[in-house]
């Protein structure tokens, strides 16, 4: 795949006029939809299929879809034009075709944790990057399913460039850090194919690397920017409604977008239920918030929780269920669960209702755990939940499976596309860095901007640039003549 021609004027007419970019929701029709079934769309789906690209220059561009980088893909989208004219006007690579991957969490569980469309070259393109599905999740952990698409790329993507010797070009454009393995039921459940045991991450970063040059674009963020992205929309809900949020042993807190009167329940390990019938349990639990029994809200929140050194050891279940409907159409009500157990938050996103259910029939199961408070973290160790998205410590996992120079750190998103651009001139060679900077000026970009692109590629440049002089430095003769003899004690 990947034939054909990108017309840039194509592309910027089709901007002007097209309201629908990044509107899927991934209901994939509407008989899927009153079902409840969410699934990524046809162009993106890759379960049990494989890629393949047929061009001179393979181009990876992964996108993390989370909460804290949801914005990327759309100006991704906008620079599209810009990136692929600038491409072939400077021939900063031979014949390119592009692959977008969107990445979420498979752990959180995502409904959509990983994306992929085909290696394209002309206005395709603009359709599949469109079509993504931004759903905006995420586990809370400080990680995303980074692994599972190097694994994806890794094995199951066929690129004929290899074939002269030539390695294409990915791009993972993210702000967080990577799973440690490899899951091998999310490979069968999630890319649809088998493999015996989890795998490594290193090792599916080092064979990725066989097939590309791999780089980490790192859009930086203040640390009370990660931490609003993190706590986000519940956390806020949570509050607002007087609800406990911080300082708990076990919290499982609910949100959804309609009238509809969802219900949480959490049953404890003495059995006794908590819910709005039953809203404080002798052991300590209790619903501190209920919302939307009249459908008052159309950003209803619940909240169930045990205080810091109140919940019991033991085996807990979290479960969701539509006591009633408030809304006339009586549509199924996409849902998420946030569940945090001694500092550990995680998210679950479902629908309940497929089919009209109410009461009991509707129960949805969204997570069981089992709670030892032996566990617990000292109160300053447990508060530092966050240290995962600490960009000393994302920057050195990645520095840990990819050349560090390759870590591309950036100041502002908008900054994305020039510093790919740049990356690519200087790993082909078709550019130096100050050859670069004079393209980027010539584009009429801010001296900030050329600035901040300038310092995200300074080390790649100096390794590149020594990388070159050593190549070419040969050895004099007799440099080798007394290297092949014996040794000399002076």
């Amino acid at each position: 795949m990947g034939g054909g021609y990108y017309d840039g004027d194509v592309a910027m007419a089709a901007r002007s006029s097209n309201q629908d970019a990044f509107s899927y929701q991934g209901y994939a029709s509407d008989s899927d939809a009153v079902a409840g079934r969410r699934e990524v769309h046809p162009l993106l789906q890759i379960h049990g299929q494989s890629r393949e690209c047929m061009n001179p220059t393979p181009i990876v561009v992964a996108l993390d879809v989370t909460r804290s980088r949801g914005n990327d893909s759309r100006i991704m989208y906008e620079k599209l034009p810009m990136f692929i004219g600038q491409i072939e006007a400077k021939g900063y690579v031979d014949g390119p075709a592009i692959s977008f991957c969107a990445i979420g969490d498979a752990h959180a569980p995502d409904q959509a944790p990983i994306q992929i469309s085909q290696f394209e070259a002309d206005n395709r393109l603009d359709e599949a990057l469109s079509k993504i599905w931004l759903e905006e999740g995420g586990g809370g952990t400080g990680q995303e399913s980074y692994e599972l698409a190097a694994y994806y790329y890794a094995r199951h993507v066929f690129l004929k460039s290899l074939e002269s010797g030539k390695k294409g070009y990915f791009f993972f454009i993210g702000d967080e850090g990577f799973y440690p393995q490899v899951d091998q039921y999310q490979i069968s459940n999630i890319l649809g194919h088998e493999v015996g045991e989890n795998v490594d991450s290193k090792q599916i970063f080092k064979e990725l690397q066989q097939k590309f040059h791999v780089f980490f674009i790192f859009p930086k963020k203040s640390f009370e920017e990660r931490k609003a992205d993190i706590d986000a929309e519940i956390k806020q809900r949570v509050e607002a409604a007087g609800g406990l949020y911080k300082n708990v042993d076990v919290r499982a807190s609910l949100i959804w977008n309609n009238r509809n009167d969802l219900d949480l329940h959490i049953i404890p390990p003495s059995g006794e239920e908590i819910f709005y019938g039953h809203k404080q349990s002798a052991c300590g639990g209790w619903l501190d918030v209920d919302m939307n029994v009249q459908g008052e809200s159309l950003k209803p929140v619940e909240n169930i929780r045990w205080k810091r050194g109140d919940a019991p050891k033991g085996h807990y279940r979290v479960f969701v269920q539509n006591y009633r409907f408030h809304e006339q159409d009586l549509k199924p009500t996409p849902f998420k669960v946030e569940v945090e157990v001694l500092g550990e938050i995680r998210h679950f996103n479902s629908v309940v209702s497929p089919n009209r259910e109410t009461h009991t029939e509707s129960n949805v199961t969204v997570y069981e755990f089992d709670f030892d408070p032996a566990k617990r973290k000292p109160l300053a160790e447990e508060q530092d939940q966050y240290n995962n998205y600490n960009d000393t410590v994302v920057k050195a996992q990645w520095a840990n499976v990819i050349p560090e120079e390759h870590i591309l750190i950036i100041d502002e998103p908008e900054s994305i596309v020039d510093v790919m651009l740049g990356a690519l001139a200087l790993t082909a060679g078709s550019s130096d860095l100050d050859g670069y900077m004079v393209d980027l000026k010539n584009r009429e970009n801010s001296q900030a901007r050329i600035s901040q692109t300038m310092l995200a590629l300074e080390q790649l440049s100096s390794t590149k640039a020594l990388t070159k002089i050593e190549g070419s430095r040969l050895p004099a003769k007799e440099e080798g003549q007394k290297r092949s003899g014996k040794s000399e004690r002076i």
